[in-house]
């Protein structure tokens, strides 16, 4: 697969929701590339490659979102079961090195990539090592009671009818997703 980008900082995630633990990657991201002086690409999919009740935006929302938050460049993959399929290690060589050139990646504690999400941040560390880019893994982003936050307890207060955690956790309206 040919490049498509330029050397960039590769941010790593489905996003959806675009919510606050989301935005401290960007923020991670951003301070990266503005280190290395290069543009913030933030990869992401066509739809959710696990199972979800429903996804907090569709990808038009997320792509601008990404970008209001700080992206550069959005890259979208269509999960098809090649990717499904795909390897943790060969989608580090053929997406984020190969297409995205990537020079340094960012992402969560908890991101997994590959089949079966058999990879996680530890193996990105040592493929990123390997290559010899940089790695940032941005630690998890609690409430200040300490709840987590992620699109799954996003999407549960949604489903229990708690709009307002929804929205702390969001970092915004609930409406501007919809």
């Amino acid at each position: 697969m040919p490049r498509t980008n330029a050397p960039c900082v590769v941010c790593l995630g489905f996003f959806d929701g675009v919510h606050l633990a989301h935005q401290a990657l960007l923020k991670a991201a951003k301070e990266e590339g503005k280190r290395l002086h290069l543009p913030v690409c933030v990869h992401t999919f066509d739809h959710a490659p696990g199972e979800k009740a429903f996804e907090l935006t569709s990808l038009p929302e997320r792509e601008a979102l990404l970008r209001h938050y700080g992206a550069d460049q959005v890259s979208v993959s269509i999960f098809n079961e090649e990717m499904r399929h795909m390897r943790g290690d060969d989608f580090f060589k053929t997406i984020v090195l190969g297409r995205l050139n990537a020079r340094h990646v960012v992402c969560g504690d908890d991101h997994r990539f590959g089949y079966k999400g058999a990879w996680g941040a530890e193996e990105l560390k040592a493929l990123c090592k390997d290559a010899g880019i940089g790695l940032t893994v941005v630690p998890q982003v609690t409430l200040p009671d300490g709840q987590r936050v992620s699109s799954t307890a996003i999407r549960n207060a949604i489903l229990a009818g708690d709009t307002a955690l929804a929205e702390k956790m969001l970092g915004r309206k609930l409406e501007e997703e919809h």
